[in-house]
């Protein structure tokens, strides 16, 4: 990671306070120092932003109600400095948040940069916890305060160059909930968030996390069989009630003896999965069967076939062999196929 620009702002707001000036800004004017210090809080911050990322999404297109995206454009796209963009976008989450009853201050960490040859932009609501210190001169204790990176739930982050190219989905952003609350709401209005309700991009990622993850655990053949058929039938269920797919859940379901570590492997690799979709029946069904067409030929099968050695497949030419073929299905090949007359006689 290359950190381009970083600037924090405050935002003050007592709980349980609302309506028109309820929440107050106070600016900074100059960009942070790039240091060792910053480096560190920066990659503490992007780890859990990693684990936490549970929702994918686009920008609203209505840009007067949500203005930030002209800000954005404004800034990466016209050159405008990164001190009075993020101020200005500073005060629209203060609007946001002055909005909300139960939301409490906190400071707007905006972080530009790259990793992986890609261009990045974080915006991030840090909040203080307490803690105890130590004078290393008199060895006295005393009280100190640190930025809880651990509880991080109002963040988003945007792919810089997917954005201007409007390849969806181009923004992440945490969402979290307590006591039924979706307390990062007013967060991701103020930034305009637009979930990604894509059900085909959703169950693809899907898939391949699944693939990735067995390979991974260095699973068996049969073992990835297992997975991927739990899977599917997962989302079967779910699509035949009408109910979203939920990765917490589905984790629990692929690998019971840890249920979680499913939905951590899809956060920490980065795979655009939200945590709940709608199923996509022709995609999620490849976990099971294999469909495909030669000329005019239709094939179908089970991948369970596969792993039973009824089909098979001849890399060196090109054939796709069928074993255990029934004596019907051979008596009507011979019945259509052409008949050599030039054969030798028995």
């Amino acid at each position: 990671m290359q950190i381009q620009e970083a600037v924090l702002h405050r935002i003050k707001k007592a709980k349980g306070s609302s309506g028109a000036g309820a929440a107050t800004v106070e600016v900074r004017t100059d960009l942070l120092a790039i240091d060792e210090r910053l480096e560190r809080t920066a990659a503490d911050i992007l780890r859990i932003y990693g684990k936490a990322t549970n929702g994918y999404g686009t920008f609203d297109a209505d840009e007067v109600v949500y203005p930030f995206p002209v800000l954005l454009r404004n800034h990466v796209l016209n050159g405008h400095d990164h001190i009075p963009f993020s101020q200005n976008t500073t005060r629209l989450i203060a609007a946001k948040m002055g909005e909300e009853p139960f939301a409490t201050g906190g400071y707007a960490l905006f972080l530009r940069y790259t990793s992986q040859e890609k261009d990045w932009l974080l915006v991030a609501m840090l909040k203080l916890k307490p803690g105890t210190g130590i004078d290393e001169q008199t060895l006295e204790l005393s009280d100190t305060l640190s930025f809880d990176i651990d509880h991080l739930h109002e963040a988003a982050r945007v792919d810089l160059a997917k954005w201007q190219a409007n390849t969806q989905p181009y923004l992440s952003f945490v969402k979290k909930r307590q006591g039924g609350e979706d307390v990062s709401r007013y967060f991701r209005a103020a930034l305009g968030c637009t979930e990604y309700t894509d059900s085909k991009h959703n169950t693809t990622q899907l898939m391949a996390a699944v693939d990735d993850f067995c390979e991974a655990q260095g699973w068996t053949p049969e073992q990835r069989y297992a997975a991927r058929n739990r899977t599917y039938e997962y989302c079967e269920e779910k699509d035949r009630v009408g109910e979203p797919v939920n990765l917490t859940a589905l984790s629990a379901h692929i690998f019971d003896q840890q249920p979680a570590v499913f939905a951590e492997y899809v956060r920490e690799q980065g795979y655009e999965v939200s945590e709940t979709f709608k199923p996509h029946k022709t995609t999620y069904s490849r976990f099971k069967r294999i469909n495909g067409k030669v000329g005019s030929i239709k094939v179908s099968f089970d991948v369970a076939d596969l792993l039973a050695d009824r089909v098979d497949y001849d890399e060196d030419h090109n054939f796709l062999i069928i074993r255990d073929i029934p004596q019907d299905l051979v008596d009507l090949i011979h019945k259509h196929k052409p008949r050599d007359n030039n054969a030798p006689a028995d």
